[in-house]
């Protein structure tokens, strides 16, 4: 799907320096938060300054994320759904932080039973370092 077609399905869409800004669908916005762009590969770059995330923007917008993308890549791997689920609840505690807490990333450490050592000690030098982790234990192995 192109950026067009995109900004088709927004409301309150202005023109800025770096692409376009709109309503956001996913939540009660009054004044425009959503960032809409287009990458150097033709993909639909989004980015809501109140915290939603992009599968929630899609959703509102009843695409997929793989809508953003005009052609799918042959290299990428799905992630495991432990991973979206991960970030789907990180995307919710998000939202309940200020804004310039919002701007941080968050790491997600994949730990399984057999390598449960390596993942918290990892997670720990990310914490040490200043980053926000979360660790998510695989059950599946």
């Amino acid at each position: 799907m192109k950026v067009e077609e995109i900004l088709t399905r927004l409301e309150g869409v202005r023109q800025c320096a770096d692409g376009w800004i709109a309503r956001c669908p996913a939540h009660e916005d009054r004044s425009p938060s959503l960032s809409v762009g287009e990458g150097r590969d033709g993909r639909v770059l989004l980015h809501c300054h109140a915290g939603c995330t992009a599968d929630r923007v899609c959703a509102a917008l009843g695409i997929s994320m793989g809508h953003l993308f005009t052609e799918p890549s042959a290299r990428h791997k799905p992630e495991p759904q432990i991973v979206s689920d991960a970030q789907r609840q990180i995307g919710g505690l998000r939202s309940r932080l200020t804004p310039r807490d919002r701007e941080r990333g968050v790491t997600v450490v994949l730990a399984s039973e057999t390598n449960l050592d390596a993942a918290i000690t990892r997670a720990l030098v990310l914490a040490v370092e200043g980053e926000l982790v979360q660790i998510v234990l695989d059950g599946n192995e």
